[in-house]
């Protein structure tokens, strides 16, 4: 084949125009032959799809890496700020730490397990914390626990990603690649976000999950006595149109959810069957076309937790009868996690005249009513 191209091109020099005319036309009808022989040879066609495609992938796996790289940079300056020993000795312990679900094929005590590994797990990393740093403050911590969470999961991502790039290159697996090059970009997105986040988390900046708080703090500014049902969660008592209301939120201005669900039980089983009603306000995740920062009312606890925060509200209201009320706020997983939206601040006011009315339709002068903002606290205080 490659005499007769060359035989070819000889001819081209050294006949006379009109013959390198049809030398040239040759040519390229034969180089037109041979991408078409090649596109049917078997196999072949689908090497190149895999190699356009694992280039388009690991562009952005490469996104993914830098976005990891970005934070555990921001996290290691951040430990040096608070004077950590060895930050990078400290990040390559935590980074890969996670917790096994426990046995659901027995469903007994499950949530009891569930919560002891969550929260033991909340408490060791706090001692790691204070064990490098011993008198840091909770702000400090709370930050370091969050860049902690962030890193955590960037890894996760990436190595996830990773991980089927490599298998498919490894198995020559057509199918692997197809769905990675569908859903890498997703992920490269949701990456991006992570990476904004810890940047507003360290900054002390409100983010759209803390609609819930914020709605909270809008009442709990006009009491003076509040108290801590439960960890790292603020309570408050206040008359409202012949009610009892007690607010309940994490407290702020740490980056903290807190334990609402805790702190609903422990409130509940002391005021009994005076609680009439309980309300939950919390950030939900919009589908696309919906309108950030619109509002919708529903039956449920309003709480995006694994399981024992959630059913310690559930397990209550049921003992006692009581109903609960959900209002939520759309918004991106983006819009969630980093800084607050105008059209997300906006919309606090009108959940706090929603959640008026609601107290005023469904219960009475004299009852007791739990109003619950769900959420991340971060900079906003009570």
């Amino acid at each position: 084949m490659l005499d007769i191209i060359l035989n070819i091109l000889a001819l081209a020099q050294a006949g006379n125009s009109g013959a390198a005319l049809n030398a040239f036309e040759l040519l390229y009808m034969l180089f037109f032959i041979i991408i078409l022989a090649v596109s049917f040879i078997p196999g072949l066609q689908q090497q190149y799809q895999m190699m356009f495609m694992s280039k388009d992938v690991e562009k952005n796996l490469n996104t993914i890496e830098n976005y990891l790289k970005d934070s555990k940079g921001v996290a290691e300056k951040l430990l040096k700020e608070k004077s950590f020993p060895d930050p990078k000795a400290f990040l390559d312990r935590v980074i890969d730490r996670f917790v096994i679900d426990p046995v659901s094929i027995e469903p007994t005590d499950i949530i009891s397990r569930m919560k002891l590994l969550l929260r033991t797990n909340e408490d060791t990393v706090r001692e790691m914390i204070n064990k490098y740093s011993p008198n840091i403050d909770p702000m400090s911590r709370s930050q370091i626990e969050v860049s902690i969470e962030v890193i955590n999961a960037l890894n996760m991502i990436y190595k996830v990603i990773r991980h089927y790039f490599l298998l498919a290159k490894k198995l020559k697996n057509l199918m692997i690649m197809y769905q990675l090059q569908a859903v890498a970009p997703i992920y490269a997105k949701l990456a991006e976000a992570y990476g904004k986040a810890q940047k507003v988390f360290l900054q002390g900046i409100p983010v759209g999950d803390g609609l819930g708080p914020l709605v909270a703090s809008r009442f709990l500014m006009n009491i003076e006595n509040k108290w801590s049902p439960s960890r790292d969660t603020i309570a408050g008592s206040m008359e409202f149109e012949g009610r009892k209301l007690i607010v309940v939120k994490a407290e702020g201005p740490m980056a903290t959810v807190g334990e609402p669900g805790e702190a609903v039980q422990n409130i509940v089983e002391k005021e009994g069957s005076r609680v009439a009603r309980i309300i939950t306000v919390d950030a939900a995740l919009k589908l696309e076309g919906e309108d950030t920062g619109s509002m919708a009312e529903g039956m449920g606890v309003a709480m995006g937790d694994p399981g024992p925060e959630k059913i310690a509200i559930e397990r209550v209201a049921a003992k006692y009868n009581i109903p609960i009320d959900a209002v939520i706020v759309k918004m991106s997983m983006e819009e969630a996690i980093t800084e607050m939206r105008k059209e997300v601040y906006e919309a606090a006011d009108k959940v706090v005249s929603y959640v008026k009315n609601l107290i005023l339709e469904r219960t009475k002068p004299g009852d007791t009513v739990v109003l619950v903002g769900v959420g991340n606290t971060a900079g906003i205080a009570q």
